[in-house]
């Protein structure tokens, strides 16, 4: 193979700059998506925590998306977690005893 003597190409100082500038920008526009791609990752390795005040609203709306794909009527209150055992009745009055009988 002949080897060839590299191309000159005439530059000035500044146009020398300009090209460490660029270079600069791109090394730190490198590290920025870097660091993003590092966060994204660390938030995507995390398990979703529906009672973590943070993320409470976005899992709501990721729930009743879902729900609205699968055709799943909307709950009457907020999430529930866990299997529902039927209403809770302590705390309550029979509503017959509680009447009261005009005179």
């Amino acid at each position: 193979m002949i080897r060839r003597t590299p191309t000159m190409i005439p530059m000035s100082d500044a146009d020398v700059q300009e090209i460490r500038d660029l270079v600069v920008d791109q090394k730190s526009r490198f590290e920025a998506k870097q660091k993003t791609l590092l966060a994204m990752k660390k938030v995507a390795e995390q398990p979703i925590q529906p009672n973590n005040p943070e993320t409470l609203p976005w899992f709501q709306l990721l729930v009743a998306e879902r729900n609205r794909r699968l055709g799943i009527p909307a709950p009457s209150t907020a999430i529930h977690h866990g299997p529902s055992t039927g209403p809770s009745t302590s705390g309550l009055t029979n509503a017959s005893s509680s009447k009261t009988t005009p005179n």
